[in-house]
């Protein structure tokens, strides 16, 4: 059995041009058919707008803040799940002084 630490700020490293906080969400070395990262905004901030060619999903667990997908924003909070679609132009916005935490998943199309 493997119990790991929900999220660890002093672990992470800088992602999407150092905009957020990442740290992996499954322990290292298990094989998993999708990749995986916790994203962290500390307090009033913004992700790297960016976009792939993956299918991806964000479940967030901490906080309030905002989605913005293709241009469109709409407000998240604690227990949502948000759809990413392959090729949207996407952020997370925090613009509070409390923290946002979500956990994204992503994995190629599967046609």
């Amino acid at each position: 059995m493997e119990i790991k630490t929900f999220f660890d700020p002093e672990k992470a490293w800088k992602a999407h041009e150092n905009t957020i906080l990442a740290a992996n969400v499954i322990p290292e070395g298990l094989k998993a058919p999708f990749d995986h990262a916790w994203g962290y905004l500390s307090t009033v901030g913004e992700m790297e707008y960016h976009k792939h060619h993956k299918e991806e999903i964000y479940f967030f667990f901490k906080g309030n803040g905002f989605v913005r997908i293709d241009g469109e924003e709409l407000p998240v909070k604690c227990g949502d799940v948000v759809r990413i679609p392959p090729d949207a132009m996407h952020t997370v916005v925090n613009r509070e002084n409390a923290e946002l935490l979500w956990a994204a998943l992503w994995w190629d199309i599967i046609e």
